[in-house]
């Protein structure tokens, strides 16, 4: 079993470095990558707890981008934390981010949600909100509690996974709410990742058209993660096909957060082509001048 994809509260998973080591450990788990949103901030802690827990681990971040309309994430594998450059990228795109997020609310203001930007601020503790932070800064005022899309978030059939649920309904590409970010334009990030010496990888792709892939492909795109939550067994098989089609490695990744933030995911992803995923993303690492954790 390996987990490609985790995230800690560097972010907005529910486990510290340390506790999700610890988890890992648990679960057996033969190779695991952190990979955050937008931040590097977990990773030299996990690479030294895993060090001493002698675990294979792969230093990621997982980045927000933009193309074609859609909101597209991209993995990057093989981060070296310590670069000042990369820690400078993390830090240009969270002020993009903060942009984006103040876009977000005027959006959803004018869909008629009352909703403050400051008060989502406060919520996160200055950290990027997740889409239970939305739901609690809708939350604030009474009036906002009385709004009967809100109330479907908090004590309605959209409750139990709130955070995932009002992303996916009002905030996602085709949603409602939806707000491109623009600033992140996906071939631009896909080049950037592999100028900093880490391999790009497209995560979930679910509906993504393999036209966008092929393009991608053109900018250094290098792998595609084929087994996550998102995909049931039908689109994983479609997914490694078009991979091997495209000549893309694979690698598999479960989104975990934690049960408070996605109840129904569980941490590790067993699959056939485990020692491929592994072999495959260590020569591309180390193939890009990548580091990571044997």
């Amino acid at each position: 079993m390996i987990d490609l994809h985790i995230h800690t509260t560097a972010s907005d998973g529910s486990h510290s470095p340390g506790e999700t080591v610890k988890l890992v450990k648990g679960k057996g788990l033969r190779a695991f990558a952190i990979a955050d949103h937008n931040t590097i901030g977990s990773l030299q802690e996990t690479y030294a707890l895993a060090q001493k827990e002698r675990i294979r681990y792969f230093p990621a971040a997982e980045i927000d981008t933009f193309f074609r309309a859609r909101d597209i994430h991209l993995l990057a594998y093989g981060v070296d934390f310590n670069r000042p450059d990369w820690r400078g990228w993390m830090e240009e795109i969270a002020q993009a981010k903060l942009g984006h997020t103040r876009r977000r609310v005027d959006k959803l203001k004018e869909l008629g949600f009352k909703i403050e930007y400051d008060d989502l601020m406060k919520i996160t503790g200055g950290k990027m909100p997740n889409g239970g932070d939305y739901v609690k800064a809708l939350s604030v005022t009474e009036e906002g509690r009385a709004d009967p899309r809100v109330r479907n978030y908090i004590d309605g059939p959209r409750s139990r996974a709130y955070y995932l649920y009002f992303y996916m309904d009002w905030l996602r590409a085709g949603s409602p709410a939806f707000v491109p970010f623009e600033e992140m334009e996906c071939g631009a990030v896909v080049e950037k990742v592999a100028a900093l010496n880490a391999v790009p990888v497209l995560a979930h792709p679910m509906d993504t058209p393999l036209e966008y892939v092929r393009e991608l492909i053109g900018r250094g795109l290098a792998g595609i993660e084929a087994y996550t939550s998102y995909h049931d067994t039908k689109l994983s098989d479609y997914w490694k096909k078009s991979a091997r089609e495209l000549g893309l490695f694979i690698t598999a990744g479960s989104d975990f957060h934690g049960k408070p933030i996605k109840p129904d995911v569980e941490m590790g992803i067993e699959c056939e082509e485990e020692p491929e995923i592994i072999d495959g993303l260590r020569a591309a690492i180390k193939q890009n001048k990548g580091i990571y954790l044997q």
